[in-house]
């Protein structure tokens, strides 16, 4: 969707008729504001559709084809990731665009904007430390309608002594999370290609280095002898 800044409207995707638009916008300015018209015009032309959608068109452009305005151009898709990203983003942290097209997108799609809501008030309660909230929360989501955000809120009912900790306490799994992962890139990297002692280095090494994050490391961990990388 985009939106015209002459109207403050918002044009909807013509889909199907986009190729035509052109021409429906260079007719209806020349006078041509018959509908069974221009739907032969473009229906010679190669238009697959019916007429219903050239006047579905019409009706939904009608205040940009009386003000001359040109077509739309085609808005980029966005894919579900970046929906999800911008959804889940804060306010602040987004661009004009951005924040413009969260908010065609709340406007358009009641669940979108439940979860939406839903999303950002789940994250007043981290920010906050405010567990007390937890409770209504779940009861609103299991509530809303919409199955999977509702599993979701199961789940956390399931655990929920769990949630209120992570949410209410300073510690976290984040620093065993992390030693997780650096153990899986180091498998994925040397897995069959190296002998227990570089394994060994190897760790040390990434431990080290997050720990002294900004000292020099030891050069000796690096050192590698021909007998300690057998495959």
């Amino acid at each position: 969707m985009e939106v015209a800044p002459e109207t403050g409207g918002i044009f909807q995707r013509a889909g199907i008729l986009a190729p035509y638009q052109g021409h429906l916008h260079r007719r209806w300015n020349e006078g041509e504001h018959n509908i069974a018209g221009l739907f032969r015009e473009v229906a010679a032309r190669g238009f697959t559709g019916s007429g219903g959608t050239v006047r579905l068109y019409v009706s939904t452009h009608r205040k940009a084809l009386d003000a001359r305005l040109p077509p739309p151009a085609p808005a980029p898709a966005r894919s579900v990731f970046e929906v999800c990203r911008l959804s889940t983003s804060r306010p602040e942290r987004l661009g004009e665009d951005q924040r413009t097209f969260v908010k065609q997108l709340r406007n358009r799609c009641p669940e979108p904007a439940t979860l939406h809501d839903r999303i950002h008030s789940f994250a007043t309660v981290f920010a906050t430390k405010r567990t007390s909230l937890l409770d209504r929360w779940i009861t609103q989501v299991r509530t809303d309608g919409i199955p999977q955000s509702a599993s979701y809120a199961n789940g956390l009912r399931d655990d929920i002594d769990a949630v209120r900790a992570g949410a209410a306490l300073p510690h976290g799994s984040g620093v065993a999370e992390g030693r997780i992962t650096d153990l899986k890139l180091i498998e994925r990297q040397l897995a069959g290609k190296a002998g227990i002692p570089l394994l060994r280095k190897r760790v040390i090494l990434g431990a080290h280095s997050r720990r002294t994050r900004r000292q020099p490391i030891d050069d000796d961990l690096w050192t590698i002898t021909g007998y300690e990388n057998p495959v």
